[in-house]
């Protein structure tokens, strides 16, 4: 039961580590080809609100709808991936304390 609390607790982590990187890569936007060449022409997020900067990006076509669908579901699968893992982690901490129930307060 403990062994769920450990994989559990890394599920956690995971969906942190997730959840930061995606909102990077949101801020950030997308590298595409522009007038300059490959860079980042959105570094300060402000495409997020300004729809009439996507047409600086060139190529890749539709890069930015595409971008912030994926970027979007990263984050949102991450914030479910943590919160069932945070359950998942407390279940296997009462499980532990508790084992089988027998003369636990705890378990009813």
């Amino acid at each position: 039961m403990f062994s769920s609390v450990i994989f559990a607790a890394i599920g956690v982590l995971g969906a942190g580590y997730c959840f930061i990187l995606s909102a990077v890569a949101l801020n950030k936007g997308p590298k595409c080809f522009t007038v300059g060449g490959w860079i980042y022409p959105f570094r300060d997020g402000n495409y997020l609100s300004d729809h009439s900067l996507w047409h600086l990006c060139l190529s890749p076509a539709n890069i930015v709808p595409w971008h912030l669908s994926l970027f979007s579901l990263l984050l949102v699968m991450s914030l479910i991936q943590g919160v069932l893992c945070a359950l998942q982690v407390l279940n296997g901490f009462f499980g532990t304390l508790c084992g089988n129930c027998k003369g636990c307060a705890c378990c009813g």
